[in-house]
């Protein structure tokens, strides 16, 4: 080949490149989605414009066909920088967009072309708060599956159905109360109930025995061992874990809830990790009760929903609508008040509810056991009576560590659960009607 053949050669494919990438650019996801939109624009026009009866209106119509027929294809974006949030979600949901689309609502039933009447879309401008401060997912991305963030190592994919809920949780102090934040309000009030606060603190208030869940929006999932978090059977090395699109914080989060977590977070508890011909010492288990027997698929999304609105990202103040005090609750008497104490410090995370159930604790010594999984709290309601007011009132405040909690397996773990020392959080008034309450539910002893 000669040295023009070869300039020829070189300039052909140069050209033929150029042609593919123009074509290649035309066949955007994005643009099919404009295209499409423009086309039910200028359809739904013309319709129009055949009914219209007056010259105003036929004006009117006349001149909004020709904006829809001279539209061309364009990315759009909503930049909101007071919250860091730049945004071209409109690119593809024409119908969301304020310039395109003025009302905010259309009569399309395809996706992603309609834009049903959603009041949190008119009470949340676009231009202030763009869209993934609400929704989540890549607000850059113009692909749906990369912008939706269902994406290897994108750490916040889009929000969906009550999931949502949880951006309300992180701008309304007053969420307990707003319409549209039923289900993170049902999320919080059964974080209560279950007396999550006995193990885990909010912001420093609470429980000491794990983590702090007042910023586990924000934990990083590379933080997170997802070996045990599939549901298929485990591989040749004992894995099964979800692929990695969907290795997001809101599915660890969920997966507590409806999964048994000794398979989620298994420890080592027969000592067999460590390096040939050393030994190691045994590591329990998660110490989370198997809530996923108590709880409904619909209230595990609840407690993840009011979670996931648990962030220190925290928005601007003139963002942040507060709320006032919750009153101080009134009780008839000094039990119910000590019921409201027991609830308040989450007793039962670890006693159940009203005490009525020791909650699993591995390794434990029980009645009747046969296997490390088997240990369990103390059942309040059967043990209560066989103290008297002054050694119930002290071991409240002295606790039990985990070095003195009874192990079934001598060379087992450690027990995860313990009780801490409650001396400088529970204390006067609070004690008092707590023991009061706690009497009040024990079990009458057998006379003798």
């Amino acid at each position: 080949m000669t040295k023009r053949q070869m300039f020829y050669l070189f300039n052909f494919l140069v050209l033929a490149t150029f042609a593919w990438a123009v074509v290649r650019d035309d066949d955007r996801e994005w643009k099919t989605y404009q295209k499409g939109f423009r086309r039910l624009e200028i359809e739904r026009v013309t319709d129009a414009l055949s009914k219209a009866k007056t010259d105003g209106e036929k004006e009117s119509l006349t001149l909004q066909l020709k904006a829809a027929k001279r539209s061309g294809t364009a990315i759009k974006q909503a930049m909101a920088p007071a919250l860091n949030r730049y945004d071209r979600c409109v690119t593809c949901h024409q119908g969301f967009d304020p310039l395109t689309n003025p009302t905010l609502v259309n009569g399309y039933k395809e996706h992603p072309y309609k834009a049903p009447e959603v009041a949190a879309h008119k009470q949340h401008n676009l231009v202030k708060f763009a869209c993934t401060s609400c929704h989540m997912g890549q607000g850059l991305a113009t692909t749906v599956e990369a912008a939706h963030g269902e994406v290897a190592h994108w750490e916040e994919p889009m929000l969906t159905g009550p999931y949502i809920q949880a951006t309300c949780v992180r701008c309304h102090a007053n969420f307990m109360t707003l319409a549209g934040a039923e289900r993170a309000r049902h999320g919080r009030e059964l974080v209560k109930k279950l007396g999550c606060v006995g193990c885990h603190s909010f912001n420093g208030v609470g429980g000491e025995i794990s983590v702090d869940l007042g910023d586990i929006a924000d934990k990083p999932t590379s933080r997170i061992d997802w070996s045990h978090t599939g549901d298929g059977p485990p591989d040749a090395h004992g894995v099964s874990a979800l692929p990695h699109h969907k290795r997001s914080i809101k599915n660890w989060i969920e997966l507590h809830f409806t999964k048994d977590t000794l398979t989620l977070v298994p420890g080592d508890p027969e000592g067999h990790q460590c390096a040939p011909g050393q030994k190691c010492e045994p590591v329990p288990p998660s110490g989370m009760p198997p809530f996923y027997k108590e709880l409904s698929k619909e209230d595990a999304a609840d407690i993840t929903t009011y979670l996931m609105g648990q962030t220190d990202n925290k928005v601007p103040s003139n963002y942040f609508v507060y709320a006032a005090p919750e009153p101080e609750p009134k009780f008839a008497s000094g039990v119910k008040h000590g019921e409201h104490v027991f609830q308040k410090y989450g007793c039962a995370g670890c006693h159940g509810e009203g005490g009525k159930q020791g909650r699993r604790n591995f390794n434990a010594k029980a009645n009747e056991q046969t296997k490390m999984e088997e240990g369990v709290e103390p059942t309040l309601v059967k043990v209560i009576g066989g103290y008297s007011r002054d050694e119930l009132r002290e071991k409240i405040q002295k606790g039990v560590p985990a070095s003195a909690v009874a192990k079934f397996n001598e060379h087992g773990p450690v027990p995860p659960l313990y009780m801490p020392k409650w001396g400088e959080k529970i204390k006067g008034e609070e004690l008092e009607h707590l023991l009061d309450f706690l009497f009040s539910i024990a079990e009458k002893q057998e006379a003798w």
